[in-house]
């Protein structure tokens, strides 16, 4: 495959993940249609923010933001609730762990791919 295709998928995995995490995060805190209307507002703002970043290099901070966003809001949530929270360390670390393996990681390793991969195709 291409780089700009491997740019392209990568995106698309970030997006979908952000649209998840965010949609999840959202639904169990306010209700469905809110989760809902908040999953367009990151793909609105994703999409445009990556439209701003496809114009060169320059432009990473416009991936980064959304991002970095999306990513730290529901992390900083998911934490505010776990610390607030009257249980032990060990069931912190256990409800923290799938955000992590599932979401953080994933979405931290796309990243820096899609950033190599900028890199490589200017």
């Amino acid at each position: 495959m291409q780089v700009a295709m491997n740019r392209k998928l990568i995106l698309t995995a970030i997006i979908c993940l952000l649209l998840y995490q965010v949609g999840t995060w959202i639904t169990i805190v306010a209700g469905a249609i809110w989760g809902a209307g908040a999953a367009i507002i990151v793909a609105l703002v994703t999409f445009f923010c990556a439209r701003l970043a496809k114009r060169g290099a320059s432009s990473t901070v416009w991936f980064l933001i959304p991002t970095l966003l999306f990513t730290v809001v529901p992390l900083l949530a998911k934490g505010w609730s776990l610390f607030t929270s009257q249980t032990g360390m060990v069931d912190m670390l256990v409800d923290l762990v799938p955000l992590l393996v599932g979401f953080v990681i994933p979405v931290a390793l796309l990243s820096m791919v899609y950033l190599d991969l900028r890199k490589k195709s200017f």
